[in-house]
């Protein structure tokens, strides 16, 4: 699970599933077959994700070794031999730097500044200040730059975590602008750099420390500071902290319920009863930091216990940890798999299993989750009429208030598609924004648009700027784009293009919507046929399958 996998990189937009409908009906009465769909909720079941949410494809991810297994997998896997009796016993293999070297520079889900952070916590042989003598600060130091050099990474990784420390990405929020700068921080330090840090930044970075409620980013930035001598005060993310975690294992996330007693440097009982269980947590973070919570062993709690269990986690003899083999689903692609019930008429039948995962993140009166999750999921329970509880409801609250670019442009992408497509969620109307395609594309002169012009039109048209829409689209022959996209064996745009067509005002000829069900039906999964793929002979996508139901709805 990457750190850029917990922001808004791919938010869906909605559709009006009876303008859909109305171009199908045709006039006299005739028999009809049953309507698409009638099992997708139970096959749904194909796409469920260890954590009880939908998995974005059918396969299964791989298990090779990766960056951020490899460094929280390494840190557990430390701690876990420090405390049966000191590092020399505890026989954890040594990282091979060529082979992580080659893995920083192949694995590339993330930016080279967490590439290079990731590197780091994989070279650390103990705790955050804790046992590391200046000789061995200065070794890790040393391998780390020899790592990354050699992965032609560190130069790169530097100017990165310094440029964003000196200036923060204005389109984070300030929880995630706060994780990534305690991130870099740590990084820079680790590769002896951190003296390039002003002191006013590292100040800035400390009192924003002290504004923020969530215990993880706080902790991570409090320990980063802590290692440059700056002291930093965790005053909000503590307040009522004896309360949050006195209100049972359900009020807060594990991670958080571990941060936060990290941050109290004090384990009662109640909380290693909770967090007991999560040793055995896919996420390699997770594990982490419950078992450093777990090992602090005050109020008699550790002694009383015994010691902890051995890590679930393997490191491999070359030193690298593979990623979990859990197969887990994300928010985005529960929203994608609600947008298909609901495309199908089926939002009634969604699976049990899903609905109790939903309600119970939502109910989560601690603020266990991300802004960004809290948002993707308000909006697929808004999606499929769910009451979800507090979390729901504050991110519903948090979509109202957020305001939409005055212009999108490629810098501000990501935020704009999320923007717009939480107001096309909860029909908060158009807002003030200008857009103009690349150029080459649209422009009245019949020119195709691209697959993300389409997803651009689709989301603008939904949330309102149907004018807008329709200018962008002018003169571009949209169906005859989808029966090109169909034929070429994409799905995804394909429908887009069908969906830009209708919000656009273009006609559809009901030839089109009567060759539907035989070209879509190349794209079924072969063994769960109301699933469907992005591509023909693939397995199924949750994207996918909302595609194909908003075409033949």
């Amino acid at each position: 699970m990457d750190r850029r996998g917990r922001v808004l990189l791919a938010l869906g937009v909605t559709v009006v599933a009876a303008a859909l409908s109305a171009s199908v009906l045709g006039g006299g009465p005739v028999e009809r077959p049953a309507p698409p769909g009638g099992e997708l909720a139970g096959q749904l079941d194909a796409l469920r994700g260890a954590n009880d949410l939908v998995r974005a494809t059918r396969t299964d991810v791989g298990r090779d070794p990766a960056l951020y297994p490899t460094a929280y997998g390494r840190l557990e896997a430390t701690l876990a031999a420090r405390h049966r009796g000191g590092m020399e016993a505890g026989g954890v293999p040594d990282v091979r730097p060529a082979r992580l070297a080659a893995l920083a520079r192949t694995d590339a889900l993330d930016t080279p500044a967490w590439r290079a952070h990731y590197v780091c916590l994989s070279l650390e042989s103990a705790e955050p200040d804790e046992g590391r003598t200046d000789k061995r600060r200065t070794g890790e130091s040393r391998r780390a730059a020899t790592v990354l050099e050699r992965a032609g990474l560190r130069k790169r990784a530097v100017d990165e975590a310094l440029g964003y420390l000196r200036v923060p990405d204005e389109e984070d929020d300030a929880l995630t602008s706060l994780a990534t700068r305690a991130a870099f921080l740590r990084t820079l330090t680790c590769l002896g750099q951190s003296k390039d840090v002003s002191r006013a930044t590292l100040n800035t970075l400390a009192a924003d420390t002290a504004r923020a409620e969530r215990a993880v980013p706080v902790l991570y930035a409090v320990e980063a500071l802590r290692g440059v001598g700056v002291r930093a005060r965790a005053a909000r993310a503590l307040r009522r902290a004896d309360a949050r975690l006195a209100a049972g294992c359900t009020g807060l996330d594990p991670i958080q319920r571990a941060a936060l007693t990290l941050l109290r440097h004090r384990l009662t009982r109640q909380t290693h009863d909770c967090l007991l269980p999560y040793l055995g947590d896919s996420d390699t973070q997770t594990r982490w930091l419950v078992r450093r919570a777990l090992s602090l062993g005050d109020d008699g709690a550790g002694r009383l216990a015994g010691p902890l269990p051995e890590p679930v986690g393997h490191v491999r003899p070359d030193g690298l940890v593979a990623k979990s083999p859990d197969q887990l689903g994300t928010l985005t692609a529960t929203y994608n798999a609600a947008r298909a019930l609901t495309a199908a008429a089926r939002q009634e039948h969604t699976p049990s299993w899903l609905a109790r995962r939903l309600t119970r993140m939502g109910s989560d009166a601690g603020g266990g989750l991300e802004p960004s999750d809290r948002l993707l999921l308000a909006m697929t329970c808004h999606r499929l009429a769910l009451r979800c509880g507090p979390q729901a409801e504050k991110g519903a609250a948090e979509a109202a208030r957020l305001e939409v670019p005055a212009r999108l442009t490629t810098k501000n992408e990501r935020r704009w598609y999320g923007v717009m497509s939480a107001r096309a969620e909860f029909g908060l109307g158009c807002g003030r924004t200008a857009v103009e395609l690349p150029d080459g594309e649209g422009k009245g002169d019949g020119a195709p648009l691209s697959a993300r012009s389409l997803r651009i039109v689709v989301v603008l048209a939904h949330a309102g700027c149907t004018a807008t829409a329709q200018r962008l689209t002018e003169g571009t022959d949209l169906v005859a784009q989808a029966r090109k996209w169909l034929r070429e064996g994409d799905l995804v745009t394909a429908s887009d293009a069908v969906q830009a067509a209708l919000a656009s005002d273009q006609s559809v000829p009901q030839e089109l919507w009567d060759d539907l069900p035989r070209l879509v039906s190349r794209y079924r999964d072969t063994k769960f046929p109301d699933l469907y793929a992005a591509s023909p002979g693939g397995s199924a996508s949750a994207d996918a399958t909302r595609a194909a139901y908003y075409l033949l709805a």
